[in-house]
């Protein structure tokens, strides 16, 4: 991950913290892709993909496509297989998007 990735995750991570959410992982890799953040909040686990840079094209949001969440659901499946111990009732596939200016916009998606 480049250094701005990295600025962009740190502020997600910020904003869902103060927002009461549990930091499971940060970075989970897996064959099929990768999850940048796992949380928790209200036994409902969150898989978010974090998309930083210029809004000039638009939200930053708007660059996950259907294939990157197919990806997501294939890792969270393998991250809800290795880790039993995590209790929750539903899982959410979030985005959230910090621009460079420093606006940030959270997608909470439905549930699956």
């Amino acid at each position: 991950m480049n250094q701005k990735g990295q600025i962009y995750e740190d502020i997600a991570t910020s904003y869902f913290l103060k927002e009461g959410y549990q930091i499971i992982s940060r970075n989970f890799s897996y064959k099929y892709g990768e999850i940048d953040i796992i949380a928790i909040k209200n036994k409902v686990l969150h898989l978010i993909e974090v998309k930083g840079g210029k809004d000039v094209l638009g939200d930053p949001a708007f660059r996950v496509n259907s294939n990157k969440l197919k990806k997501i659901m294939k890792v969270g499946n393998y991250f809800i297989a290795k880790n039993h111990h995590i209790k929750f009732e539903e899982v959410q596939i979030d985005v959230i998007s910090v621009t460079d200016n420093g606006k940030i916009n959270y997608y909470p998606a439905q549930r699956i």
